[in-house]
């Protein structure tokens, strides 16, 4: 299986790709900000599709008129937020199923405080709706 770590991208494709210089992917890289791999010392750099995507989140907040140090904490905020919705999926989805073209029930298990219901989400053309039922010993 392919994973993000065997995913890696040079510093001239990363500054292409987000729109930021070589000179501040290396400061940033000197601060601790971000990190790359080198196969060798003196040799190219070689960044993660996820060191790409905190990049382009610490330079779309210096975009927003950010300094440097605030749009660092606040990627890193975000990083934890996108930790705990990975966490949320990987714990809660239990089933997904399609009912149709374009629509499908996702299973998200039972009630924390009333174990006989279990939750689940219709997703369609019109959006995500989420449900309650008596859970079944056919589901359950």
């Amino acid at each position: 299986m392919i994973t993000n770590d065997h995913l890696r991208i040079s510093m001239t494709e990363l500054a292409h790709v987000t729109g930021v210089s070589t000179s501040q992917i290396r400061y940033w890289e000197r601060k601790g900000y971000i990190s790359s791999k080198q196969s060798d010392k003196n040799k190219n750099h070689y960044f993660s599709f996820l060191t790409l995507f905190r990049v382009a989140t610490i330079k779309y907040f210096l975009d927003q008129g950010f300094t440097l140090a605030t749009a660092v904490k606040k990627e890193r905020e975000r990083q934890e937020l996108g930790k705990i919705f990975r966490t949320f999926i990987a714990d809660q989805v239990k089933a997904i199923t399609q009912l149709g073209p374009k629509k499908g029930e996702v299973a998200l298990g039972t009630l924390a405080n009333d174990p006989e219901k279990e939750v689940y989400a219709i997703v369609d053309q019109d959006g995500t709706r989420l449900y309650s039922r008596p859970v079944s010993k056919d589901r359950g």
